[in-house]
């Protein structure tokens, strides 16, 4: 049996393969929904402040605390994509061409806080929310995941063949003040790299890694 697109799907995907619209030769597609994901509320604030960071590196005086501010800022924006997760609360918004499964696996997802809202849309962005009552969030695994309900069928969208349908959810560890401290002295080590080579690396630096690699999810979209 082979399953075509916007045919239905079986809770069991593992003996059937899945082959894309007006596609000449057959190949799966990805188990992800062809899914691309962005920051559509970014955090209001920085896991560790400006202060935290030159009482850490004996930094006097405030003429240089801008480039600190803005090392920050860098530093937890790379750190997220390298540990696969949200560090301070923000929106994310998941978009796909299809949908590939009961259980979907929410990119940068580790501290998963809440599902806002799953919609399909059509060509003119229209929304249709798909009900809150056929699905629930994992919080507890890394990443966190959406399932959809025993009882429940999978959202369908017949209208638009690309970025259909949308996943908005909150993730990362709360408020500055909820991020472990070991993560935050990995982000000061990486700033004060940073602040003493005048560039941010897009990786830690390897005084940084024994306290960041700590917190890295080793699966899902980054």
């Amino acid at each position: 049996m082979v399953i075509r697109y916007g045919e239905f799907v079986p809770r069991d995907l593992s003996n059937y393969p899945i082959y894309p619209r007006n596609s000449i030769y057959p190949r799966a597609w990805p188990a992800d929904g062809n899914g691309q994901f962005a920051v559509t509320t970014p955090p209001t604030e920085e896991p560790i402040t400006v202060d935290e960071v030159k009482l850490f590196g004996r930094i006097d005086g405030d003429y240089e605390d801008a480039l600190i501010l803005g090392l920050i800022k860098t530093a937890r924006e790379n750190a997220e994509p390298y540990l696969g997760r949200a560090i301070v609360t923000q929106t994310i918004t998941y978009a796909m061409d299809y949908w590939p499964s009961y259980v979907i696996e929410l990119p940068r997802a580790g501290g998963l806080i809440a599902i806002t809202k799953v919609v399909t849309l059509d060509e003119d962005d229209t929304e249709t929310v798909y009900s809150s009552d056929n699905y629930y969030s994992d919080t507890l695994s890394e990443p966190g995941k959406l399932i959809i309900r025993q009882t429940a069928t999978l959202p369908y969208n017949s209208d638009r063949s690309h970025g259909g349908y949308q996943i908005v959810y909150t993730a990362g560890y709360g408020s500055a003040s909820d991020v472990p401290e070991g993560l935050k002295t990995g982000l000061k080590l990486w700033v004060m790299h940073g602040y003493e080579n005048r560039t941010l690396s897009k990786d830690p630096p390897p005084e940084a890694r024994g306290y960041i690699n700590n917190y890295k999810i080793s699966k899902g979209l980054r």
